[in-house]
């Protein structure tokens, strides 16, 4: 599971893959901070959205359930593609198939030293599609806040060994759109030989994650 991830810095990419304008800058974001995800337009924004079939929205990285009493909730930036279906922080999402996709320049993971730090990016340059899930919450001031989670996947043999959802290029639309019982469909292993693992030096992921 990433530590921290750099979003997407290019507008040309949302323009390109979602044809969504915005100026994304290329935050570092960690769990708890603020980040940019796509999806369905809400149905609450339909008539507004009625000829888009794609929507950007800001909200937190660290899901918040419909049922948090404050928002606040802790350790919900991670939903677990063979439980979330169930889990109580996660079904609703889920089942709703409030499906988000996050455009990320490079993610950043803890390496096998201590204090090492792993950057994962794609090899031809282009950012990488995360699969998430995304909610909206209401809080007792009745002000609407959206947050997401990232979906990962246990590794074949070591369900532990987690690995963040890379969606290939040609899935996104289909993750955004397709049936609930087919989300798990899309929870597949990223081929190894298109990525890029760097390991930093403790200097360099440290000012990374400053």
């Amino acid at each position: 599971m990433p530590t921290h991830y750099q979003a997407a810095s290019e507008p040309s990419h949302f323009a390109q893959r979602f044809g969504l304008a915005c100026e994304p800058g290329g935050s570092i974001v960690r769990p708890g901070q603020q980040g940019l995800f796509v999806r369905r337009p809400r149905a609450d924004d339909a008539a507004r959205d009625a000829l888009s079939r794609f929507q950007i929205a800001p909200g937190r990285w660290g899901l918040i359930p419909l049922f948090s009493k404050d928002g606040q909730d802790l350790d919900t930036h991670e939903a677990r593609g063979e439980t979330a279906f169930a889990e109580r922080n996660f079904y609703q999402p889920w089942k709703r198939g409030h499906r988000c996709v996050i455009l990320a320049d490079a993610l950043f993971q803890a390496g096998a030293g201590a204090g090492e730090t792993v950057r994962v990016s794609r090899s031809d340059g282009h950012p990488l599609a995360l699969a998430g899930l995304w909610n909206g919450w209401r809080s007792p001031a009745g002000e609407c806040v959206e947050s997401f989670a990232l979906l990962t996947f246990g590794m074949p043999g070591n369900p532990e060994q987690r690995r963040t959802a890379i969606l290939r290029d040609a899935w996104i639309d289909d993750w955004l759109h397709c049936p609930v019982e087919e989300t798990a469909a899309y929870l597949r292993p990223y081929a190894d030989d298109k990525l890029v693992r760097q390991v930093l030096p403790v200097d360099v992921a440290q000012l990374r994650a400053a």
